[in-house]
């Protein structure tokens, strides 16, 4: 078997019909879905076997137990059959001929992963689709598109727009288990070890509405200031990542940056240099001295801080 398309299953009952009749339309056939119920409250197993009995494809329905898309996609890829694999939430949409386009990339490039443009659809009725500046069309050999999505996580397209070997992914360790970012946390990663290709067809529909765990992430003081936050402490304390002294040094930034930016709110930073992960994080005493530090803690933003602007500047110098 060529596929194996991954889908956690979280009371998504509402999602069932539309998402099946997807799956139907799909023009590529030699795929399996493999569905991983992560303690659904409702009664979204009975539903699903439902909504899966006139199919035509082959599928699974397996357990996870440990909550999070991470624990769940695991699950998945280690019951997977196919030389490839697919992440799909259940509330989201690929189009009918993305996987055909896919694999005829791969049979005419030697690459580990392709992957398409997205497009984000949201309940008010906006569209838009996911920046990219900077990745080039075609081939992109390692480091370029980790370092390049390192330095801007919305130029990640979302799991699924895209398909990998299954070898790579579990040679990378598969999905981190963080409750979010766990997506960017291997997609960076394999950007930095893999040879990936990328075409501008927004075949991947991502659907944000107030039910998302991002939504209710976003919902949150600070919200998507700490995801973003233990997103990048889990790359920093990364073997892999460790190895690249660009993608270290971006980080280093990123982190002091954030941690000003959770002092600035009334966060005691102070437990954060103590964690296991941040502990090779040399802090600039520029940035973290006391009158730095007050000053930041009295103003509405870091980048007002002028200790923070001359930082800033001197980056951009070297």
């Amino acid at each position: 078997m060529k596929l194996s398309i991954i889908i956690p299953i979280y009371n998504g009952v509402s999602y069932f019909e539309k998402l099946i009749k997807s799956i139907n339309a799909f023009t590529f056939t030699d795929f399996e879905c493999v569905f991983i119920d992560n303690n659904s409250t409702d009664n979204s197993v009975i539903e699903l076997e439902k909504a899966l009995q006139n199919v035509t494809f082959d599928f699974l329905i397996l357990f996870e137990e440990k909550q999070g898309a991470g624990h769940a996609r695991n699950t998945g890829i280690k019951k997977a059959k196919g030389e490839f694999l697919a992440f799909l939430d259940c509330d989201d949409i690929i189009l009918p001929e993305k996987f055909a386009y896919d694999f005829s990339i791969l049979e005419n490039h030697d690459v580990d992963f392709v992957f398409c443009r997205s497009e984000r659809f949201y309940d008010d009725g906006r569209n838009l689709k996911n920046p990219i500046t900077g990745i080039k069309e075609g081939i992109n050999n390692p480091p370029t598109l980790g370092l390049l999505w390192l330095q801007n996580f919305f130029l990640l397209q979302g799991p699924g727009s895209l398909i990998a070997k299954k070898a790579v992914v579990e040679q990378l360790g598969s999905f981190h288990t963080a409750y979010t970012g766990e997506d960017a946390f291997l997609f960076i990663r394999m950007g930095l070890l893999s040879k990936g290709y990328f075409y501008d067809k927004a075949y991947f529909h991502y659907f944000r509405h107030e039910q998302s765990t991002i939504s209710k992430s976003n919902e949150n003081e600070n919200g998507a200031l700490n995801r973003y936050f233990e997103l990048k402490q889990n790359l920093f304390a990364d073997d892999i990542v460790r190895e690249n002294l660009e993608a270290m040094e971006l980080l280093a930034v990123q982190l002091q940056s954030d941690l000003l930016k959770l002092q600035q709110s009334g966060v005691d930073i102070k437990p954060f240099m103590e964690n296991e992960k941040l502990k090779n994080l040399k802090l600039s005493k520029f940035l973290f001295n006391p009158l730095s530090l007050y000053i930041n803690s009295k103003l509405s933003h870091i980048k007002y801080n002028p200790f923070y602007q001359i930082y800033r500047k001197c980056l951009i110098r070297r």
